[in-house]
């Protein structure tokens, strides 16, 4: 009988820092079969459609953050996956929301006595969006998952000028002494840098959390940041939408925090993903849509008191011109 223990890598970050991009990443780039668990804040699931998993078990936990209201339910994931005997992964990655606390998350792994014989936590990766760290470092959450980091990736390091980068290096380490600290773009790091190495330490995360063993961490979130989902069974026009989401994050673009989606244009037989971190967006084709399944696209947009009505307006106002005379 096998009793090693399945090590677990935890992917943290705030929102848009490249969490997925670097799932992706770490699943081609390593041969094992990793099991992988994705975490949304909204009701509905963009992450889990974004992630290249061909064979490789996925399971998806929404609307809601792994360090709260659905822990029981990473719980129930990470045990689903190692119920699969005959496809039993060698790794797992624990992709949270980019509003989670990771003090509760790893609270979990070793708190919870059947999780303890099955598994071991490995690392904990923390992914930082170097194009908006000076906006995101004033929130709490992002400081947490800085904190808890073993390894920091400073993504879209391209962006910075060296000066810089060297300033948000330094600020890094003053929040976090002993974590390794990697600046890349596209969140593509080393093979030496991907899991296989032990970087987790219960002293280290004891010395910035005494209580993690036996305090309760019950995480409530800022109640101003919502999720906003939307979707559309209609296909969209790519003119109309790229003009209202233009507009959407010139204007908005302080308190809309995040927005990313899976979009069906007319005519296109590929999806389109899009991503925004406050002003900056970013639209690109992705894998044809599947023959078999309905063309829905699927919008999220997490902000600071969003008004869903005008939300919900202006991306129905997107649909083509064609699909709504049908």
């Amino acid at each position: 009988m096998n009793t090693r223990k399945i090590p677990v890598t935890v992917i943290t970050g705030f929102l848009g820092a490249g969490k997925t991009t670097l799932v992706n990443h770490l699943l081609a780039a390593r041969s094992e079969r990793i099991g992988v668990i994705v975490n949304e804040f909204g009701e509905v699931g963009i992450d889990g459609e974004l992630i290249v998993n061909d064979d490789k078990p996925l399971i998806e936990i929404r609307n809601g953050c792994v360090c709260c209201t659905v822990r029981t339910d990473l719980v129930a994931g990470v045990k689903a996956l190692l119920a699969e005997s005959a496809l039993l992964p060698e790794r797992l990655i624990v992709e949270t929301s980019g509003l989670a606390d990771p003090a509760p998350v790893l609270q979990t792994f070793l708190a919870d006595g059947d999780l303890l014989q099955r598994v071991e936590l490995e690392a904990v990766i923390t992914l930082v969006d170097a194009a908006n760290f000076h906006r995101q470092i004033g929130d709490d959450i992002a400081k947490e998952q800085i904190a808890f980091a073993d390894l920091i990736v400073v993504n879209k390091a391209g962006l910075l000028e060296d000066e810089q980068l060297a300033c948000l290096q330094h600020a890094l380490r003053a929040m976090n002494p002993v974590a390794a600290i990697v600046p890349t773009d596209h969140a593509r790091i080393s093979a030496d840098d991907v899991p296989g190495l032990q970087r987790f330490s219960l002293a280290q995360l004891l010395s910035v959390e005494p209580g993690i063993l036996t305090d309760e961490h019950d995480h409530e979130h800022d109640d101003s940041i919502v999720s906003c989902a939307l979707q559309s069974e209609a296909p969209l026009d790519p003119e109309r939408f790229s003009r209202w989401i233009n507009q959407l994050v010139q204007q908005q673009g302080q308190t809309i925090m995040r927005t990313k989606g899976v979009l069906h244009f007319q005519g296109e037989a590929r999806q389109f993903t899009f991503h925004s971190v406050h002003m900056l967006t970013e639209a690109k084709p992705g894998k044809r849509w599947p023959q078999d399944s309905p063309r829905t696209s699927r919008f999220v947009v997490i902000g600071r008191d969003l008004d869903i009505a005008s939300l919900k307006h202006g991306f129905a106002s997107c649909v083509a011109a064609q699909a709504v005379c049908v």
